[in-house]
């Protein structure tokens, strides 16, 4: 127990125990998946101490899915359910962040990853190899591609612990399958793609120093970009809005600008350890939990975010110009022809009005 001192009231949305990562997906996890499907941006990540669970909370085992999982099967899900109107491309990458070093995990060899931005795709990888799936069955054969690569290590509380922050983005891109075709009275935003970036995030645990120097170096940074993170939740919950936030700090806040600047769903699950050991390890991690849900959230939809969905969308206004210069040149032939009509008639009219002209002449002579 907290000693009378340090006792303090921390309010929580979910306090669950056990090993329902079913019950707990559903909590949590699957209102931000569905989201994304409408095109809003969604994160989930487990933050806590090393060995409080966060790997299996995220990734789980077979007789218990984790998040990442059970959300690549809700994904699928909702598609097969859609009408047959509505096509899906889905894209996925995994990248680790080591020792403040971003590495992609889907192709090793590729060195000099760096985080860019732009007003159109936002805090982005790059070089970062996407590949395109179709089933759940190729995603977890790429996640578990990914996971051989990764980062993993001996230390004091775990045989196998998380050396690196781990993150595997799905980017969903749907539209409507006539957008080719331009119908007449179809609003132009029923024809767009919908885009929107999926982040599953697996922190490394923070973590005390370590006798071992390379397990003691990599701790270090992990605290390092930990306490960032902390930082920057710390400072989006102040209400001056003139202060600065410290995204630039550490990839992990920078990579993850965009979700805790308040364009995305957040669920955050808050891992702990029973053991008095670690007490203060965990009376920190409901600290943090309980500063993050005083984050202020503004996630909207997203259309057209990358430049193929940009061209599909020149593509419709290109035929919905040229289907009203089509609409309009009719119109100028239909009315050139009346006035030709016209024409003709008054010219006929004249001719018929001389001829007249003509026979009272001839009839008065």
């Amino acid at each position: 127990m907290l000693s009378h001192a340090r006792r303090s009231c921390i309010r929580i949305d979910i306090l669950q125990s056990g090993s329902d990562n079913k019950e707990l997906y559903e909590s949590v996890g699957q209102n931000v998946v569905w989201a994304a499907m409408e095109g809003i941006n969604g994160t989930v990540f487990a933050y806590g101490q090393t060995a409080s669970g966060k790997t299996y909370t995220m990734m789980g085992i077979d007789e218990q899915p984790g998040i990442i999982p059970q959300a690549v099967d809700d994904v699928f899900s909702y598609i097969r359910e859609q009408t047959e109107d509505r096509e899906y491309l889905l894209r996925v990458s995994y990248m680790e962040i080591y020792n403040e070093t971003i590495r992609d995990l889907l192709n090793p060899a590729q060195q000099d990853l760096r985080i860019h931005e732009d007003r159109k795709r936002g805090v982005y990888v790059s070089p970062l190899k996407e590949e395109i799936v179709t089933t759940p069955k190729q995603v977890m054969k790429v996640i578990q591609r990914g996971e051989s690569a990764r980062s993993y290590g001996s230390t004091e509380y775990n045989e196998r612990s998380s050396r690196s922050h781990t993150i595997f983005q799905m980017i969903i891109e749907s539209r409507d399958k006539n957008s080719g075709v331009v119908k007449e009275n179809m609003p132009t935003k029923d024809l767009l793609s919908a885009c929107k970036l999926q982040n599953l995030i697996d922190l490394a645990g923070s973590e005390k120093a370590a006798l071992n120097l390379d397990r003691r170096k990599e701790g270090a940074y992990i605290n390092k970009s930990l306490l960032t993170l902390g930082n920057v939740i710390s400072r989006l919950t102040e209400e001056s809005s003139a202060i600065h936030i410290p995204y630039r700090d550490s990839k992990l806040t920078r990579i993850l600008q965009t979700s805790l600047s308040g364009n995305a769903r957040v669920s955050v699950v808050a891992t702990i350890s029973p053991t008095v050991a670690n007490l203060e390890e965990s009376t920190n991690t409901l600290k943090f939990a309980e500063r993050i849900k005083r984050v202020s959230v503004r996630a909207k939809q997203n259309q057209v975010l990358d430049e193929k969905a940009l061209i599909q969308r020149y593509k419709i206004e290109i035929a919905e110009l040229r289907n009203k210069l089509l609409e309009t040149n009719d119109l100028l032939e239909k009315e050139r022809a009346l006035q030709d009509l016209g024409l003709e008639r008054s010219i006929r009219m004249q001719y018929e009005e001389q001829l007249h002209e003509s026979q009272l002449v001839s009839s008065s002579i």
